[in-house]
């Protein structure tokens, strides 16, 4: 828009719409919800009225109200991932940018469905919303792993776990609407993560537990395998150690593990990036804390649609490489 300001329409009026919105609330004014859609009335018009937005109940009424002359940039899809189809299609028919939270989608097939069609209508802007790849912590392990300070990359480990109860009888760990439960919610963020850090994986070994009788897994525990050389000190063949958990005590770490020594960084201590050499000696490095990844995500959203600027922005093909790696280790874990 000519007075600069970035104009979004929210999708899903649920929990992690939130995020979002104070995200936007957070941009000194650049970015605005303008539009909320959810077809629950009371969710659809409480996130409204706290934002100032026009509700909607279908993202058709939405492309209308566009073609009729509402001003929006750009659409944050926040909707159960088996429901991301439909969307995607009437957002790219209407040249609506998409920022489109993780997973990319609850199976396979229809995460190919989706990259093809960011890839048919290329010259609109697709991305997923992986998070993680704006905590300035892991912007600079990397950084310091491509400088040779851990030497040689041998393991990435993360765990992204902790208690949620609640999701028992939710559509988080329904089968037909999630397609998976703790590992595809938590681990498809450690899995791009990897991507992001270390380069593409495969899955070769899973396991999963599942503590609700009929319902998705609680618990996965994944070991990838990375499969490309990146620069000098990441080497093919990098071991990737994914737990993931719904139904445990709260952790949310990174190791990074090298010939020469390892960084770690734990999410309950936001501001220090540790590196540890061989002999144990550790050092601790300020860094800003992970709570600024949403802000600057919806930041570079707004500049890649408004500038056309380079983004670390997972694409739709890293949200398909990812469900690639999720569909795997599901299976393994038969």
């Amino acid at each position: 828009m000519s007075d600069g300001q970035f104009r979004i329409g929210i999708i899903g009026a649920g929990g992690i719409s939130r995020a979002h919105t104070a995200a936007a609330a957070a941009s000194g004014g650049r970015i605005v919800v303008s539009a909320v859609v959810d077809p629950v009335r009371a969710q659809r018009d409480a996130l409204a009225q706290d934002t100032g937005a026009q509700a909607f109940d279908s993202i058709e009424n939405l492309v209308e109200a566009v073609s009729a002359g509402l001003a929006l940039d750009g659409l944050v899809v926040c909707t159960p991932p088996s429901a991301r189809l439909k969307i995607a299609k009437a957002a790219f028919k209407a040249k609506l940018p998409v920022l489109m939270e993780k997973p990319i989608a609850h199976t396979l097939a229809d995460a190919r469905k989706l990259a093809a069609m960011s890839v048919k209508n290329r010259k609109v802007p697709a991305f997923i919303a992986y998070c993680h790849r704006f905590a300035p912590a892991m912007n600079l392990a990397k950084d310091l792993i491509d400088q040779g300070k851990i030497g040689k990359l041998t393991r990435f480990e993360n765990v992204f776990a902790c208690d949620l109860p609640g999701h028992e009888g939710k559509w988080f760990s329904d089968p037909k609407a999630a397609g998976g439960g703790a590992f595809l919610d938590m681990g498809s963020h450690s899995v791009d993560l990897f991507h992001a850090v270390v380069g593409p994986s495969a899955a070769v070994g899973s396991v999963f537990a599942h503590k609700w009788k009929k319902r998705t897994e609680t618990a996965g525990t994944v070991l990838l395998r990375g499969t490309k050389k990146r620069g000098n000190f990441v080497p093919a063949g990098v071991a990737g150690v994914i737990l993931s958990g719904w139904a445990e005590t709260a952790r949310f770490e990174v190791a990074i593990v090298g010939d020469a020594g390892m960084l770690s960084y734990n999410y309950e201590k936001p501001a220090e990036l540790v590196f540890k050499d061989l002999n144990g000696q550790a050092e601790t490095i300020a860094v800003e804390s992970h709570e600024v990844r949403f802000a600057r995500q919806l930041a570079a959203f707004a500049d890649a649609v408004q500038k056309k600027a380079k983004s670390p922005l997972a694409t739709f093909a890293d949200g398909l490489a990812a469900a690639a790696v999720h569909d795997k280790a599901t299976r393994l874990a038969k």
